[in-house]
């Protein structure tokens, strides 16, 4: 009705009543709302973009009304969390559903950018000053870590541990990681005794928390690194000297990447053989009979022995976060009456010893695993640093 006509607005409305008692139809009133192609601001007409489909946005003024802002916030929040559930789904499940995601994610972030060519302009700008404002500091950050790193390695027992550590919170877990959290959720029934999880033990400050921080600044401002050197090079043709040293440093943490467990073997080797002693007190009186009961070792403390378990002995010494490996949870009597000390905090790297004409077996049989050599080498005469991978029975 032209009373109904307000501003800006076109308001149709239809009612159904009841004409009859056979017709029962419910009463129903609707209201459409169709926008004006006018703009509010200036009055001037908005363009057509198809058919009856009118802009949000004037083309003189540049006016967008606050729903149409407001829809437009939405849709790059939805887009948002697309981009975000495609590089999960690409990561965790299957790499061509991520990538569909993705690919609906850019047209539908684009449509909902005012002026998408003008806005990339300013990023590109803006990402432009970072790159060259930061560039001194990313290469400076890169070779540290060149230095850092592998110093690292040699001379702290508890580095792959960290790192598995920090992997877990980045939420990319290793092999060792996944173990981790699978004795976490284990810990987690014990909440309710007053007990600590075992991520809330190691990450204390007095356990590894300080060294988890680390790592995950390392490898986060690793990351961040990179990408600002490479954008650097890019967008702001960065000089030949940049360029050479911005190579050798990506080309150095290749190889520290490629090579870090053979850097972590040697240094386990090292340290290990400093501790030698210690392992040689521990050895003495298990080679002059082996116990069949709970007793005490020297260096090593109080075991408790299982008779299910004859040829291990079990031990409950605190770890002690050090730099340097110590006595592991068990001792092992191997088939050629050797005996094999689990090292701390290494997972599956052992300390054997071997009678003369002896050397560490290929494949160690238990229960319920199947321990298959990866890796050893010789310290001392009989004595063998090993690594060994379990494969479930």
């Amino acid at each position: 009705r032209p009373d109904e006509l307000r501003s800006g607005h076109c308001f149709v409305s239809a009612s159904f009543y009841r004409f009859s008692e056979n017709f029962d139809p419910a009463g129903v009133y609707f209201v459409f709302e169709v926008m004006t192609s006018k703009c509010p601001k200036c009055g001037r007409t908005r363009r057509v973009l198809a058919f009856t489909l009118i802009s949000d946005v004037c083309d003189e003024c540049g006016f967008i009304p606050f729903q149409a802002r407001l829809m437009r916030l939405v849709l790059q929040v939805v887009s948002l969390f697309l981009v975000i559930c495609g590089l999960l789904t690409a990561w965790n499940d299957s790499v061509l559903a991520g990538v569909l995601i993705c690919m609906v994610w850019f047209p539908l972030f684009v449509l909902s950018v005012h002026n998408p060519r003008a806005k990339a302009r300013k990023v590109l700008a803006v990402v432009k000053s970072v790159s060259s404002k930061t560039s001194t500091f990313s290469l400076s950050f890169l070779c540290i870590v060149l230095v850092i790193v592998p110093t690292w390695i040699w001379f702290d027992a508890y580095f792959q541990p960290a790192l598995s550590w920090a992997r877990v919170d980045l939420g990319f877990p290793d092999e060792t990681g996944l173990i981790f959290i699978k004795l976490n959720s284990m810990s987690e029934l014990f909440i309710e005794f007053g007990k600590q999880t075992l991520f809330q033990r190691t990450h204390a400050v007095s356990a590894l928390g300080p060294r988890i921080g680390m790592m995950i600044f390392i490898l986060c401002g690793t990351s961040i690194s990179i990408l600002l050197g490479m954008m650097n090079v890019v967008l702001n043709r960065a000089s030949k000297k940049y360029i050479v040293v911005l190579t050798v440093a990506l080309l150095g943490i290749s190889a520290l990447v490629h090579q870090r467990e053979n850097i972590l073997w040697y240094s386990v080797r090292e340290r290990v053989e400093k501790k030698l002693p210690s392992f040689r007190k521990a050895l003495a009186p298990l080679i002059r009979k082996w116990p069949t009961t709970s007793g005490t070792l020297p260096e090593m403390g109080n075991y408790s022995a299982n008779k299910q378990l004859p040829c291990q002995l079990f031990f409950h010494n605190s770890t002690s976060y050090g730099v340097d490996e110590t006595f592991g949870a068990f001792v092992t009597q191997l088939p050629d009456k050797g005996v094999s000390f689990s090292l701390e905090p290494h997972y599956l790297f052992q300390l054997e010893y071997h009678p003369p004409d002896q050397v560490p077996l290929a494949k160690l049989q238990s229960e319920f695993w199947t321990q298959h050599l990866v890796r050893s080498t010789e310290i001392e005469e009989g004595w063998y640093l090993t690594k060994y991978k379990s494969v479930r029975r």
